[in-house]
């Protein structure tokens, strides 16, 4: 469309603009492609590259009024004071501005509830409500933080490695993204106390230890994962369960019971107590005291392991509450987990993750949920914490530990043939065995590879596919300088290891399951970490605090466990919690309002409904004003085209008249 209005270009002039305009495209150009070429040389060249990381937080306002009267709809009798806002998220976020400017955006998952400090205007901040991305087993609407959390991946515009933090977590010390994940060892783990015992007098280090113990005889502990069903112990359980076994003395391993069975009367003579038992369990005196003394040991032995267990716990739970012998549904909820573990990856002794943030990645987390999706189906249905939930952070870490991959023989052969000559080297042989077996290698060992190898030459080789045939006959030996002086064995190749059975089976035995996730254990948390717990009593909250002053790292966790029959010392508590941040990070953050401002809507839902009218009359005044635009340049063309029009005939008049 071309306004009639508009003065007509001259031919030279036309010609200068499309010159003009061609110079600034291929600057343009030029600019952007040496740009690309020097990003993607960058990015090649750079070994401590990361992906865009976003950060997710949980959050809730427990003292909405909307929301409180959910609670009482669905659950009367639960605790309302955990759910309390202490303004920890805005001083969070603070940190995370000051510590770790690098995060990409921020999320906050909510039950649409609004902080009246937040900015939503801020392209780094949004709000995501349960319902847009909660999946269709969910129970809406939840209360319960295990069930919460199986769905905060699933947020759209989400990096695919995301921090989560919890809302009582700030940051105390500058984080880089090496402190979460390096590109050589993987995802860091951190780890705290050991999962509570499963029942009194039992730790999870007697389950599945080979050794049957009487008090992990029980369901909740998986009826010692098994180490009872051996006949020695199965024909005597019942007798024995009601023994108290005391040690009588240092000399003697036997136990004297305090009941004997039915028909052995009560003695202290030893030889006696060797008759009875060998009545009992059908077996020489020989034999019983080898397997007594056999039992003494594993005692022995256990006794030292719980009570390092022990002093371990009470050096690890700083806040001087014993979360071993806990009954609350946190604690339940890490056995039953456990119990989960042990059932798919056997029985292992397991931690607590230490309350850090956790690194989370999207495609573990699919993976996850596909793996233990009955579990996390029972945890998506309650809408408030129970037993039986699956913990997620534990959950996360132990699976991405847990989970491996069988490596296949052609992967191993190649891993040990380091110069990809496609033959093993004796150099590489020597490698091969030392990793197998215990050091200094013996040279028994070494004959016995040698034999195996000659024999699977010698015998096997009928047996090969024709590629490998052929490679075995056309392959040329070992260089000299790759060989020992006294080796008499052929060149081993990967079709002749492919071939012969013994050397598979070394070779997946030792080396086939590997992890499938790069992570790593960092035994240094207490660097890491600070856990701080909320009381209502005001003397050790003040010391808890000036401790964290004292000593702020990365992470600080303050958790609150204020009790609802103090509500003075509560308030007072609060005030000096607000203190304590204000201390630390008085500067307001760009996801902050002005202190001066609050948002009108407290609910997303509410806020969303305004902004679509909002938008929609934004709209209706852009289209009206185009159309008024457009309206006048239509009348403006309509009276220029007339004086244009009036001109040329006064000008033709006139040019007629002189030539008359």
């Amino acid at each position: 469309m071309r306004f009639c209005f508009l003065p007509r270009l001259t031919g030279k002039f036309r010609l200068r603009c499309c010159c003009l305009l061609t110079i600034l495209a291929l600057i343009t150009f030029s600019y952007l492609l040496v740009n690309l070429v020097i990003t993607h040389t960058s990015k090649n060249q750079c070994t401590r590259c990361y992906e865009p990381m976003d950060v997710v937080y949980t959050w809730v306002n427990g003292s909405d009024k909307r929301f409180l009267d959910q609670i009482k709809l669905y659950s009367p009798f639960r605790d309302k004071a955990r759910y309390d806002d202490k303004n920890e998220l805005k001083y969070s976020l603070r940190s995370l501005e000051k510590y770790a400017p690098w995060v990409r955006n921020v999320y906050i998952v909510t039950n649409g509830q609004i902080p009246f400090w937040l900015n939503l205007e801020n392209p780094k901040v949004q709000i995501v409500q349960h319902a847009d991305i909660a999946d269709d087993g969910t129970m809406l609407p939840t209360f319960s933080s295990a069930a919460i959390e199986t769905f905060i991946h699933k947020i759209p515009t989400l990096s695919k490695d995301f921090l989560y933090l919890n809302d009582d977590i700030f940051l105390a010390a500058p984080l880089f993204p090496d402190d979460l994940i390096t590109l050589s060892e993987g995802v860091k783990v951190f780890t705290a106390w050991q999962v509570p015992d499963c029942a009194l007098d039992c730790p999870w280090m007697f389950v599945g230890d080979g050794s049957c113990d009487s008090h992990c005889y029980v369901e909740e502990c998986q009826f010692d994962g098994g180490d009872c069903d051996h006949p020695d112990y199965q024909n005597h359980m019942h007798e024995l369960e009601d023994y108290n076994m005391s040690n009588e003395g240092e000399d003697t391993f036997i136990d004297v019971p305090k009941t004997f069975p039915k028909g052995v009367k009560k003695t202290d003579n030893i030889r006696d107590i060797y008759e009875m038992f060998k009545r009992v369990n059908g077996s020489s005196t020989k034999q019983l005291v080898e397997k007594f003394n056999r039992e003494k040991l594993k005692s022995n032995k256990s006794t030292s392991k719980k009570s390092s267990v022990k002093n371990e716990n009470e050096r690890e739970d700083k806040s001087g509450e014993k979360l071993s012998n806990s009954k609350d549904i946190f604690a339940h909820s890490l056995i039953h987990t456990n119990k989960m573990f042990n059932q798919v990856y056997g029985f292992k002794t397991r931690k607590v993750l230490a309350h850090v943030g956790f690194l989370l990645n999207v495609d573990v987390i699919e993976a996850m949920l596909v793996r233990f999706w009955k579990e996390f189906a029972v945890t998506k249905s309650h809408r408030f914490r129970e037993k039986n939930d699956l913990q997620y952070a534990f959950t996360y870490y132990h699976f991405l530990m847990s989970e491996s991959r069988n490596k296949s023989v052609s992967e191993i052969f190649d891993d040990f043939d380091t110069d990809g000559s496609g033959t093993w080297s004796d150099r590489e042989i020597r490698t091969l065995l030392a990793k197998i077996y215990n050091l200094p290698l013996d040279w028994s060992a070494v004959r016995y590879f040698e034999e195996v190898v000659t024999n699977c030459s010698l015998h096997q080789n009928n047996y090969l596919p024709l590629e490998h045939q052929l490679e075995q006959k056309f392959v040329y030996s070992t260089l000299v300088y790759e060989r020992y002086e006294d080796s008499t064995i052929p060149t081993v190749t990967k079709g002749l290891v492919l071939a012969c059975r013994e050397l598979t089976d070394m070779m997946k035995m030792n080396f086939a399951q590997v992890p499938l996730y790069k992570f790593h254990i960092n035994q240094k948390t207490g660097i890491y970490s600070n856990f701080k717990m909320l009381t209502s009593n005001i003397t050790q909250v003040v010391d808890a605090l000036d401790e964290l002053r004292k000593n702020p790292k990365k992470f600080n966790c303050i958790n609150d466990n204020l009790s609802e029959d103090n509500p003075e010392e509560n308030q007072l508590i609060s005030a000096l919690l607000e203190d304590f941040y204000l201390s630390l990070f008085p500067v307001r953050s760009q996801f902050e309002l002005e202190n001066n401002y609050r948002n009108r809507f407290q609910h997303y839902n509410d806020y969303r409904a305004w902004f679509s009218r909002k938008t929609l009359f934004r709209n209706v005044v852009y289209v009206i004003c185009v159309v008024a635009f457009m309206v006048c340049v239509k009348i403006l063309c309509f009276r220029h085209k007339g004086k244009f029009a009036r001109t040329l005939v006064f000008l033709s008049s006139r040019s007629d008249y002189s030539t008359i």
